[in-house]
């Protein structure tokens, strides 16, 4: 059900970016550049370039994770309000995309893996896994701008 949900949420995620991606690319292209796995890096040793939009919607997600951060002790119930936070800021990170080519593909990287936690919290009901995964969040989140301008 997790994989699912996931699963659901990528889809989603890269259908809302694709719609404004160039146009000239193959079903067969996009396909590709979204399916590809590989590990996040620096653009031939520099950042990759990222849109204002974007950077207003990760600094959103940054203000959630340091508001959370604050909490002493958090509940497994605050880590599944933390995930339906993330994922109202992630939705609306999708719904304004207008990213395209390799800079798009690049924060797919970057962001996919900040999917799977926000999902794997949303029915936790294991603190320590919780904090894992709020942890894994948190550093993705901060990466940001290590990767993009």
């Amino acid at each position: 059900m997790k994989k699912l949900v996931l699963l659901f949420l990528s889809v989603a995620f890269l259908m809302a970016c694709n719609q404004s991606s160039d146009k000239a690319k193959t079903e067969e292209q996009a396909e590709h550049s979204h399916t590809e796995a590989t590990e996040l890096s620096l653009n031939n040793g520099a950042k990759w370039k990222s849109d204002s939009s974007t950077n207003h919607n990760v600094s959103n997600l940054e203000n959630i994770a340091s508001s959370f951060k604050i909490k002493s002790s958090p509940s497994t119930n605050d880590y599944q309000k933390l995930s339906k936070d993330l994922g109202n800021g992630l939705n609306k990170m999708i719904q304004e995309c207008k990213m395209s080519g390799p800079d798009h593909d690049a924060l797919h990287q970057w962001l996919e893996p900040i999917l799977a936690e926000t999902n794997q919290l949303k029915t936790t009901a294991d603190t320590a896994a919780a904090v894992v995964s709020f942890k894994s969040i948190d550093e993705r989140i901060e990466a940001y701008h290590t990767y993009f301008e």
